[in-house]
């Protein structure tokens, strides 16, 4: 029999919290809290599980949301109704306990004293109000971003390589050996038609993809700039679905695209900008460092349009300082696909999987289009001024869609 401040496994909606619950907790014929029945419990008394909830609502929402004082919400209310931690039955009036609630909200306070415990409030009446770790890029990213379009790559690559050094213990990802990814190119090797074509019926081509070094890593001589690689240098670039690998190379309709899986030869060490373990994060110094991953991974697959492909020098000056600090290459997610990519820096990690070559026609493609705001010209000048136009701004503000 588990006591009234525990909760199970599906009370949380956050994988992270789901997954703690599920590998530490204890089996109970009934959930005290949602009712369900044999399942797994944790005490809401646990620390761990304190931190772990108090981390998620810092990474989840600013101070503005939750704190009463400064016009917020209920915190209660964005723990309880917003699915994004926990998942209740909104139906019922009041569906966190009190024994839950006052367990992790209130035994350690807005502001504990301890530097392994996490702050919910930043201290409103001197202005220091907490944004939402995945709301507000870091200070670091921001001075970097204005400092990488004004000097060469190679006068600032000493800073990058210093904030890699602090994060390198949650960014390494080891890829084992066997492991498959998508490749893609536009076009294929061949068309085939039949010999005889029984008239009346449209000839049946038959299509030969690209494989082997067609759709390997470009040799160096032909090697145009890309997103992680300068001009001349050869690095391979993959998907972990075919879908994701197409979508990468924005292919216009009617396009045949070639496909090809990849195998990994030996484990290769990459850094992961694809994904985080809450877990990992569990004090304030660890949450800023955090917001300082999630910013460089925004930075990294921002959308780039062709006339601004100069942003590219920022992304090849993070490929550059992971390969000195000892990454083989990095993995970050898609911004046109569901899956992740993967950029191999070393030239022996992958070979094309014989056999697994394909070839797809792109037959549409679908916009997503997104109502921004506008201003007439009889706009009041009192409220508004004209913003810059340069690469730092444009950069920023497509970082900032991605919020």
């Amino acid at each position: 029999m588990v006591d009234k401040t525990h909760f199970c496994e599906f009370c949380a909606s956050d994988n992270e919290l789901r997954l703690e619950i599920q590998h530490r907790g204890v089996r109970a014929q009934r959930c005290p809290t949602c009712k369900r029945k044999n399942v797994r419990t944790l005490s809401a008394e646990d620390r761990r599980i304190k931190q772990i909830v108090r981390a998620l609502i810092r990474v989840n929402y600013s101070e503005w949301h939750y704190n009463e004082h400064i016009g917020g919400g209920s915190l209660y209310n964005l723990m309880s109704k917003g699915k994004v931690i926990f998942d209740f039955d909104n139906n019922t009036d009041y569906p966190l306990p009190d024994e839950i609630w006052c367990a992790i909200e209130q035994d350690l306070g807005w502001y504990p004293e301890s530097e392994e415990d996490i702050t919910l409030g930043g201290g409103y009446w001197d202005g220091g109000i907490l944004d939402a770790v995945r709301g507000s890029h870091s200070g670091f990213v921001r001075r970097l971003v204005n400092s990488a379009l004004k000097n060469n790559h190679f006068e600032i690559e000493s800073v990058v390589r210093d904030k890699l050094k602090t994060l390198s213990t949650y960014l390494v990802q080891i890829i084992p050996a066997g492991s498959e990814f998508f490749r893609s190119r536009v076009g294929v090797s061949s068309r085939f038609s039949p010999v005889f074509n029984e008239p009346g019926y449209p000839t049946e081509y038959k299509y030969q993809a690209y494989h082997s070094a067609d759709i390997d890593r470009p040799p160096l001589h032909l090697a145009t700039e890309g997103r992680f690689n300068r001009t001349r240098v050869s690095v391979l670039y993959l998907a972990s679905d075919a879908n994701t690998a197409v979508s990468e190379l924005r292919p216009h309709p009617g396009h045949l695209v070639s496909t090809s899986s990849f195998r990994s030869t030996r484990d290769l060490k990459v850094a992961n900008f694809a994904s985080f373990d809450v877990r990992n994060f569990l004090s304030d110094s660890k949450l800023e460092q955090l917001r300082d991953i999630l910013s460089i991974a925004d930075l990294l697959n921002v959308p780039v349009q062709p006339e601004h492909r100069y942003l590219y020098s920022i992304t090849q000056l993070f490929s550059d300082a992971l390969r000195l600090e000892g990454f083989e290459g990095l993995v970050f997610k898609s911004s046109v696909g569901e899956g992740v990519n993967l950029t191999c820096f070393v030239a022996d990690a992958f070979i094309p999987v014989s056999g697994s070559e394909a070839v797809y026609e792109v037959s549409s493609l679908r916009y997503e289009l997104r109502n921004m705001p506008v201003i007439g010209e009889d706009y009041d000048r009192d409220k508004y001024e004209l913003d810059e136009n340069s690469p730092l701004s444009t950069l920023l503000h497509s970082i900032a869609q991605k919020k």
